[in-house]
């Protein structure tokens, strides 16, 4: 139950910060100024989202860390900075772990056959 919330909570505080990255300045400088209003209305959207339910409180509870987290990160320039660098990282990560992946275990499509 716990251990669901935080992984709900992650997830979603990943969308979040995805979202929050391809914003407009102005809307990101609102959410910045306005955090306690921006947790409020993360928290109880997942709640509801998630069906109101003890795990939907405690993924609402870990999401509230994790925008705090966010939004005080991306306030700070420099801590973007790392935060880009680490995104980028680990996205190249996944790229050669899926080119990896598709060496090791080629998948042959087949060529579908016409019926007339």
């Amino acid at each position: 139950m716990i251990v669901d919330g935080l992984v709900l909570a992650t997830l979603t505080g990943t969308g979040f910060y995805l979202v929050f990255r391809r914003l407009p300045k102005g809307i990101k400088k609102f959410l910045q100024k306005h955090y306690l209003i921006t947790d409020v209305v993360a928290c109880l959207l997942t709640y509801m989202l998630f069906g109101a339910t003890i795990t939907a409180l405690f993924a609402a509870a870990f999401l509230g860390i994790i925008i705090s987290i966010l939004l005080t990160i991306s306030h700070n320039p420099t801590a973007v900075a790392y935060l880009e660098a680490g995104v980028e990282k680990l996205d190249k990560t996944v790229g050669r772990i899926n080119k990896w992946l598709q060496k090791k275990f080629p998948v042959e499509i087949d060529e579908p056959t016409k019926t007339t």
